[in-house]
């Protein structure tokens, strides 16, 4: 989802990190939002490390998909 966000993002002429940001977003909603198991937390503070590693993940994924786009934009052009 990632890649098709960055991807959308450069055909509406949007900066990418724009996608990026509600891929991070929907991406977080989806590993806080579950239901957590009897007594354990929705959030540890050792969850947050992995977070932002995966985070950073996929804002290259983003950033994957937008670069693809534009160059498929400038064949397709040419």
């Amino acid at each position: 989802m990632p890649v098709a966000l960055g991807a959308l993002a450069t055909f509406l002429a949007r900066p990418w990190w724009w996608a990026a940001l509600v891929a991070i977003a929907i991406f977080w909603v989806a590993a806080i939002v579950p239901e957590p198991e009897e007594g354990e937390s929705r959030l540890a503070a050792g969850d947050l490390g992995f977070l932002a590693v995966v985070s950073l993940f996929v804002v290259g994924l983003t950033w994957l998909g937008a670069w693809a786009a534009r160059r498929w934009r400038t064949r397709s052009r040419a």
